[in-house]
């Protein structure tokens, strides 16, 4: 008996290791030249580059005004979706020739995506050193975070806040924010069983939990995202390994202690939401509103949680008017 169940074992593992990559999370870096330029645009925001920071490669395009002294803009996407997300946003403000800042968080997008945490203070130190080791003249930054980004560029500002000029808050994160069931992330914790399970979730794409993020599921720019998601989880050995890694370690509900302290520099904010959020419902744009005294507040009619790529219009209109107001 005690023979049957080694064998049993020991097959068991041969099978598992076998075929680990299809149970777990595939490793190695990124199918894509390592240069500090890449050979062509990767997006339709113009040329890339890439640069070297303590956990791996990041993708980033940085545009300059005539006055490189300026204030510069920051963008910091959320959770899944990368940098394009800000795309029309920082077309709009590239072509009004203001500097501009724009990068894909480690795991996503272009980006290398370390076997660490994804928490807070990986993304926060990321920002950090990616501002440092660019060199940039710049002396103040505009920082824009939408959903995770929100979370993170108010942290930054709690940690610098000599260097935040202003903030912009799109449906951001960090205030009671729905989190999925201990139950479902002790399973999602477990070896092997965990990211199976993430990987036959996340993969399916087009899924009725996606949709309901949208205004209009189906339309061509969902259907472009979509495809932009899909071909992240083929071709970034560890973008479904990094979501996965930013459900268990990333707070997403934690904002207070930042409030606390952003809310004394008295630092202009403007939130954006829409009105129709299905992930993080506009009763927590209000919330922000009230204990932000010095916020300004935009609702979208219509808007859910793809405003930046539904509603980009409304965004930019609500935006350029608080960015030419005076500190």
């Amino acid at each position: 008996m005690s023979l049957l169940i080694t064998i049993f074992i020991v097959g068991s593992a041969g099978l598992i290791y076998k075929f680990r990559d299809r149970l777990g999370f595939p490793s190695g870096r990124l199918s894509r030249q390592f240069n500090s330029k890449s050979s062509g645009a990767l997006t339709s925001m113009g040329s890339d580059e890439f640069i070297e920071l303590s956990f791996g490669k990041v993708h980033y395009i940085y545009r300059s005004s005539i006055n490189s002294s300026s204030t510069l803009n920051v963008f910091v996407h959320g959770f899944s979706i990368p940098m394009e997300i800000w795309q029309d946003v920082f077309q709009s403000l590239s072509n009004d020739n203001q500097s501009c800042l724009i990068f894909d968080l480690y795991g996503r997008g272009w980006s290398d995506a370390p076997d660490v945490p994804m928490n807070i203070d990986l993304f926060v130190s990321q920002l950090v050193e990616l501002l440092s080791a660019l060199k940039l003249s710049h002396q103040k930054y505009n920082l824009f975070g939408v959903s995770m980004g929100g979370y993170i560029v108010q942290r930054f500002t709690e940690l610098y806040p000599s260097r935040v000029s202003k903030l912009i808050l799109c449906c951001s994160v960090g205030l009671n924010n729905p989190k999925p069931s201990p139950v479902l992330l002790s399973i999602l914790s477990v070896p092997i069983l965990g990211p199976a399970l993430f990987k036959l979730i996340m993969q399916r794409g087009d899924s009725e939990k996606i949709r309901s993020q949208w205004a209009y599921p189906g339309s061509d720019k969902y259907k472009q995202y979509v495809d932009l998601f899909l071909k992240a989880c083929k071709h970034h050995p560890g973008y479904l390994r990094s979501l996965l890694s930013t459900i268990l370690y990333f707070d997403f509900d934690s904002a207070l202690n930042s409030i606390q302290t952003v809310n004394k520099l008295n630092i202009p904010i403007l939130i954006i939401w829409g009105d129709k959020d299905t992930l993080i419902p506009v009763e927590n744009g209000y919330r922000y509103h009230q204990l932000y005294k010095n916020s300004s507040l935009t609702i979208v009619p219509g808007a859910n949680h793809s405003l930046l790529i539904e509603h980009s219009d409304e965004a930019i209109r609500a935006i350029k008017p608080f960015l030419n107001e005076k500190n």
